[in-house]
């Protein structure tokens, strides 16, 4: 029997925008019992990376920011997206020093998720820095206006079930990484 996933057919696609940070595309499927999808729309994306890092003091080093799609600030693990062809590890340490000035560590993939396979065609590649320090000052992007903030590992479960780590692949890397401690 072949397997439900190889029986998708996938009949054709269309860009239909295209931008710096995203593209939207169409694509026309047939389904295992022979009906046509069309059309499905898909945002293409680059891979992103999700750091927890973690101080020798046992601190986490989080980032608040105001996220326009959801008009509100998030607090949040550092994050960011992988340049093409770039190692997800060290697309992770390249933002992890922009965004907190944060470096070094011992890092333990912790894995990749889809952080919306319904619509998005990226992955989330989650890591965890152990050990990191303050190297140099925070340098965000042009329109970042980033915080950093640190929490004790112990209040991060309280911050998630009052809602204020919003991010599901943040609070996703945040469990697999407790998880590891």
């Amino acid at each position: 029997m072949v397997p439900e996933a190889e029986r998708w057919e996938h009949l054709s696609s269309e860009r239909l925008m295209e931008t710096s940070y995203f593209a939207v595309r169409t694509d026309k499927l047939r389904l295992p019992d022979g009906a046509v999808k069309d059309p499905y729309y898909v945002i293409e994306r680059p891979d992103a990376v999700i750091i927890f890092p973690l101080t020798k003091g046992g601190e986490v080093v989080l980032v608040r920011q105001y996220r326009p799609p959801i008009r509100r600030i998030e607090l949040g693990l550092p994050a960011g997206l992988v340049e093409e062809d770039e190692d997800p590890e060290k697309a992770g340490r390249r933002e992890l020093l922009e965004e907190t000035g944060y470096s070094g560590g011992k890092w333990e993939f912790l894995g990749s998720l889809a952080s919306s396979p319904s619509l998005k065609d990226n992955w989330a590649h989650l890591y965890l820095a152990r050990s990191v320090e303050r190297e140099a000052p925070p340098q965000p992007d042009e329109y970042e206006r980033v915080e950093v903030v640190h929490l004790p590992v112990g209040e991060l479960l309280p911050k998630i079930t009052a809602g204020k780590i919003p991010s599901s692949s943040g609070v996703a890397a945040i469990l697999l990484a407790l998880n590891q401690l």
